[in-house]
This record gives structure tokens, C-alpha cells and sequence, in this order.
């Protein structure tokens, strides 16, 4: 355990997921940071996804 905790919060909005979601996967795997970033990058949720991003055009995306 590393120290830095997540709060469901802090982690629904980190990886857009909704607040019961994340109140799950803290529930079952514990508020540690590291282990649910390692958890949640493995189950394809990387926070680099999020939604505002997936919503942008390919126009956006090259344009910018």
C-alpha cells in the first residue's frame, strides 16, 4: 500500500465511471491509489480515456 488513497470521487472522476461504480471497486479492492490505477489501466480504463475525450471528431483530433 503505498499511502495515497482514492476517495469514490476522486476516482469516478479520474476514470469517468459513475460514483457507485467506483464505491464498488473500493469496496472489493480497497481505496489504495496505485493498486486501482494498475486495476483499472489492465481492465482497459485508462484514465487517458475519458469521455470528453472519446467525444471528439476526427477533425478535433487533427485540427485540434
Amino acid at each position: 500500500m503505498t499511502g495515497s488513497i482514492y476517495t469514490a470521487e476522486g476516482l469516478a472522476d479520474r476514470y469517468q465511471i459513475s460514483h457507485q461504480q467506483a464505491l464498488r471497486y473500493i469496496a472489493r479492492f480497497g481505496a489504495d491509489r496505485e493498486e486501482l490505477d494498475r486495476l483499472l489501466a489492465s481492465s482497459h480504463r485508462a484514465d487517458v480515456h475519458r469521455k470528453d475525450e472519446l467525444d471528439r471528431t476526427s477533425t478535433d483530433v487533427a485540427v485540434g
